[in-house]
């Protein structure tokens, strides 16, 4: 049995686009149904089920926030919904209560919101930077709109309302304060497609150009192309350059599909740098969202110089969403069976024990991983580690390791997450009346030894206008006049 969990962070932030109007009238489209009024009783109901499958799934929903708090929320949340309410109007009532258990693995995903609607209707996807009390344009289809623009509307709407209204949907995650505002940020162009009454409309875009107050047309793609394969803001999980001195490692995801292919790349990358002889690694997380825990300890196998053990303590909730609940009958046998073959001795007994515990127990178990790899490298030179307020889940794992054992500087802005570790094993759930889906965390992980603080990076870079227009990486930058300075200095 695997040690090693799936992260699911419920964020999957290409964090993008939707939505479509009730006043729709194409032919080809209905009219959305994020518009439907629901009523009183069965949004009541949803929140119920919300409420206890919380309470009967997550390991630890008071350990931000008080029990008396969490309560507080929930009727509060009851209140709202004395009256009708629309699906999109519900889902932000829906956050305003699981908000305060501050685990953006127990949340609601807005862009899921999107597959409630017609794949046929159109989005209009950009990003949006704030810089300095104003937002900028970072992205947008086909470059239709000059980047680095300042954006002071979309249709009608304010950026400061649309900022307001985004709030409303976004996660939150323990102390990381500054990285809310950061994913904020980056949501404002799904939040403004998700309340777009008018998809079948242009959506204009107001912005100032070399002092001149301009409206454009931001371009459009299908929503089953958004959700495709093809998608407009799709990166790879894992992609890597080498220089004579300098080597990048690119960790987008640790969410591969292909978990052989992936290492395959991490072994690849190790030892083209060790036959190079290169003595500089760059590690990038930025908007990596997460994934499985395997897939980071292979890296760690890598960069572990002093060969300490990769200790996470889990705290389990027996639950019928569990890790082991939702294994495969194939997958549980298996289990069992490994179990009972050393059992009462190694960690799988532990886990054995609390897969035989009744539902609503609770078990905290000390992983304690010797990291290893297939070619037996240990990479003892300097490295960096980019961050951002989108390094999610199982990147603050990494981020912890890497500022808790000093193994170089980090570089960017605090993740998603704080030193002493993350929620993962979301579970999906969903709401029997309105449909929307849910992911609630089944479990904790905690880095025992480190504080319960942000992850403060050791130099702050952040984006400037002139970045943005130019298209230039300050991060990289910022790494690159080190370099030509001085052999890269990472402690």
């Amino acid at each position: 049995m695997r040690t090693s969990l799936f992260i699911v962070l419920f964020f999957t932030v290409t964090i993008f686009y939707g939505q479509t109007g009730a006043s729709q009238k194409s032919s080809d489209e209905k009219s959305t149904y994020l518009f439907t009024a629901l009523l009183s009783k069965d949004m009541s109901r949803d929140l119920f089920q919300l409420k206890e499958t919380i309470l009967k799934t997550h390991p630890a929903p008071f350990f931000y926030r008080s029990d008396s708090l969490f309560n507080a929320a929930y009727d509060e949340a009851v209140r709202l919904v004395q009256k009708p309410k629309t699906v999109l109007e519900f889902a932000q009532v829906i956050n305003g209560f699981t908000s305060v258990i501050e685990d953006s693995h127990t949340a609601l995903n807005p862009r899921e919101l999107l597959r409630l609607d017609s794949k046929k209707r159109k989005i209009s996807p950009f990003h949006l930077k704030e810089i300095g009390e104003k937002f900028y344009l970072s992205k947008i289809l086909n470059d239709a709109i000059p980047l680095g623009v300042e954006v002071l509307a979309v249709n009608k709407q304010s950026i400061n309302e649309l900022y307001d209204l985004t709030k409303t949907l976004a996660p939150s995650e323990g102390p990381a304060k500054s990285a809310r505002k950061e994913l904020i940020e980056i949501m404002m162009g799904l939040v403004f497609n998700l309340f777009n009454k008018t998809p079948t409309d242009p959506v204009n875009i107001t912005y100032v150009y070399a002092g001149d107050t301009l409206i454009d047309v931001a371009p459009s793609i299908k929503l089953n192309r958004y959700f495709g394969r093809n998608s407009w803001d799709e990166k790879n999980d894992i992609e890597y350059r080498l220089s004579d001195s300098v080597a990048y490692l690119g960790l987008k995801s640790f969410e591969s599909r292909r978990e052989r292919k992936y290492k395959r790349v991490i072994n690849s990358f190790f030892k083209k740098l060790e036959r190079k002889g290169i003595s500089n690694v760059i590690l990038d997380v930025r908007g990596n969202r997460g994934g499985y825990v395997l897939l980071l300890e292979h890296v760690l196998s890598y960069i572990n110089a002093k060969g300490e053990t990769f200790d996470l303590n889990y705290l389990y909730k027996r639950s019928k969403l569990d890790r082991f609940e939702t294994l495969s009958r194939f997958k549980k046998l298996d289990f069992v069976k490994k179990a009972l073959r050393v059992y009462p001795q190694g960690m799988i007994s532990k886990e054995y024990d609390f897969y035989k515990s009744p539902m609503g127990s609770m078990s905290s178990i000390l992983y304690q991983k010797k990291l290893t790899n297939p070619l037996g490298i240990t990479y003892t030179g300097k490295c960096a580690l980019l961050t951002d307020g989108l390094s999610m889940s199982a990147s603050v794992l990494l981020a912890s390791w890497f500022k808790g054992h000093n193994r170089g500087q980090v570089i960017g802005t605090p993740c998603f997450g704080s030193m002493q570790g993350t929620h993962g094993n979301a579970a999906r759930i969903v709401l029997e009346n309105s449909r929307i889906p849910i992911t609630i965390s089944t479990l904790k992980l905690s880095s025992v030894e480190q504080p319960l603080i942000e992850i403060i990076p050791t130099k702050k870079i952040q984006y400037s206008v002139n970045d943005l227009i130019l298209g230039r990486d300050p991060f990289i930058e910022y790494l690159e006049v080190l370099k030509n300075e001085q052999p890269f200095p990472m402690d």
